[in-house]
């Protein structure tokens, strides 16, 4: 009876390209706080492709950040830890953190390091070195999880980057539910990730 109440959850569609900035901005090491008032600025700009009302409550994005967030006690990378190709796999991806975050983030930890040489290896010439750390997370964030990474090993499969093609194909996957969409950039967010805070509410 339980299980049939939580297939019966309701679900928020957050448009995909909120999600994905929010994504983006807690992976720079952005707060919820922040991330709210840069949405809300976004949106008022006309220039986002989303609108206030599309924006999520301070409650709610910072429990997607929590949800979205891989937990990491693997302490500081640094090259005396690289092993093969690590270091020139890693070294780019590090740049771009540093350039991306204006410098919030100038160091990645071991675990961190491990992932962007992994897909870094796979992707070589294809999405940008900000996605390769994106994806990175997300694998971080599954395996520690202890969850399928099928989403992130379809998204590498399909390579959606790589041609207008290959990028319908996905989508087409997508919306048939053959495949899951990934975690950090998807398209739903669990209705207990949609609390609203009252107080947060009203001082809109």
């Amino acid at each position: 009876m339980a299980g049939n109440m939580r297939q019966r959850r309701r679900r928020r569609r957050w448009l995909p390209k909120v999600l994905e900035r929010i994504n983006d901005l807690a992976a720079g090491e952005m707060s919820a706080d922040a991330i709210h008032r840069q949405l809300e600025l976004e949106a008022k700009s006309g220039e986002a492709g989303f609108d206030a009302d599309d924006v999520p409550s301070r409650r709610t994005i910072h429990n997607i950040v929590a949800e979205s967030t891989p937990k990491d006690s693997s302490g500081p990378w640094s090259l005396a830890d690289a092993q093969g190709d690590e270091a020139e796999l890693v070294m780019p991806v590090l740049q771009e953190l540093v350039e991306h975050t204006e410098g919030r983030v100038c160091q990645l930890t071991r675990d961190e390091a491990k992932w962007i040489a992994a897909v870094h290896r796979v992707v070589r010439e294809g999405p940008s070195l900000w996605n390769i750390y994106l994806l990175a997370r997300e694998y971080q964030l599954l395996s520690g999880r202890g969850e399928s990474t099928a989403g992130a090993d379809a998204y590498l499969a399909f390579a959606p980057w790589s041609s207008a093609e290959a990028a319908l194909r996905y989508a087409d996957a997508l919306n048939k539910g053959r495949i899951p969409w990934l975690r950090i950039v998807g398209s739903e967010v669990p209705a207990e990730l949609e609390k609203e805070d009252t107080d947060d509410t009203q001082a809109r």
